[in-house]
């Protein structure tokens, strides 16, 4: 609207000089009525050309525009590129591009919610999201500038985490896969509203991706937790040491069963077997206790030994 102004005060200048050089020329000299005839179309020049740079409006790329004057909104959004509009019109710019909650470089935002039993959680996500160019005009109705979006989009978040979180008890929030799908679905629906004087609702933004970063129960649940997985780690090695008993018990009862005085025997005579291509001399003296071997070469040494 500025440089609308400007132009239009170049203008009516540029006409007042040109006239005033008609009067110059005919009193004052040609000389001098020529010089102010050409400050005169140079400043009209300068007008229209003010005027016309104020009629196109360059959208960048990831970027959309909304064309409104004197309290009118269009409502065909200006997509990327050089649009022409009346000079008297302003554009509201919105970033197209993917919006990230929290933003970089910022510090994290611990969100307080309570589980279904009405326990305190500290709750940490992280949010991507970005709204639809074709709705730019009724978000400019009804929410504003970009600053305005972004409270929206982050009082949606901080709602649909507590909701999310209200529908879960203190013992399902390992199921961190469900409680994140929870708390991006009631995000999601967040988003939605229905314009103040009636109509169709419409999105104000969607959420591209929805990360359950941290989820922290009270203090006491967390040592409560670790005792339990304690006692059930204590009660499985308990367990494990009652089994290998238990199989080391059978291990012996089944060694007891099968070492027979016929399976001793078989395998002495295996024994005897494999001896018989030995060096050693060895002697079979059957007895009633059984048949103990006599190995004559040790006797001899131990003879030798013993004389010596």
């Amino acid at each position: 609207m500025g440089s609308l102004v400007f132009g239009i005060v170049l203008l009516v200048i540029g006409l007042v000089v040109r006239a005033s050089s008609k009067g110059l020329g005919s009193t004052g000299g040609k000389v001098a009525g020529t010089v102010v005839s050409l400050v005169s179309v140079g400043l009209m020049v300068f007008g229209v050309v003010t005027l016309l740079g104020s009629s196109v409006k360059v959208i960048d790329a990831g970027s959309v525009g909304v064309q409104h004057a004197f309290g009118k909104v269009s409502a065909a959004p200006l997509l990327p590129g050089v649009r022409f509009v009346p000079p008297w019109s302003e554009v509201e710019r919105y970033s197209t591009r993917e919006e990230q909650f929290p933003v970089a470089r910022e510090e994290a935002e611990q969100m307080a919610a309570l589980s279904s039993e009405q326990m305190a959680m500290q709750v940490d996500v992280a949010v991507r999201w970005q709204i639809d160019p074709q709705q730019a005009p009724r978000i400019f109705i009804e929410i504003g500038g970009e600053e305005q979006i972004h409270a929206v989009v982050l009082n949606a978040i901080r709602n649909g985490v507590r909701d999310g979180m209200a529908q879960f008890s203190i013992n399902e929030i390992a199921q961190r896969s469900r409680v994140a799908e929870a708390m991006r679905a009631e995000v999601d629906s967040a988003l939605v509203t229905t314009p103040r004087a009636g109509g169709e609702s419409f999105r104000i933004a969607t959420i591209t991706a929805f990360f359950l970063r941290n989820l922290q129960p009270p203090e006491q649940v967390v040592n409560a937790i670790n005792a339990k997985i304690a006692q059930e780690q204590q009660i499985q090695t308990e367990k494990h040491r009652v089994e290998v008993a238990r199989l080391q018990s059978e291990q012996q009862r089944l060694l007891n069963q099968t070492l027979t005085p016929e399976a001793l025997m078989k395998q002495y005579l295996e024994v005897l077997h494999d001896m018989r291509t030995s060096n050693n001399l060895v002697v079979l003296v059957p007895t009633e206790g059984g048949s103990p071997l006599l190995d004559l070469n040790a006797l001899r040494r131990n003879v030798r030994q013993g004389n010596q």
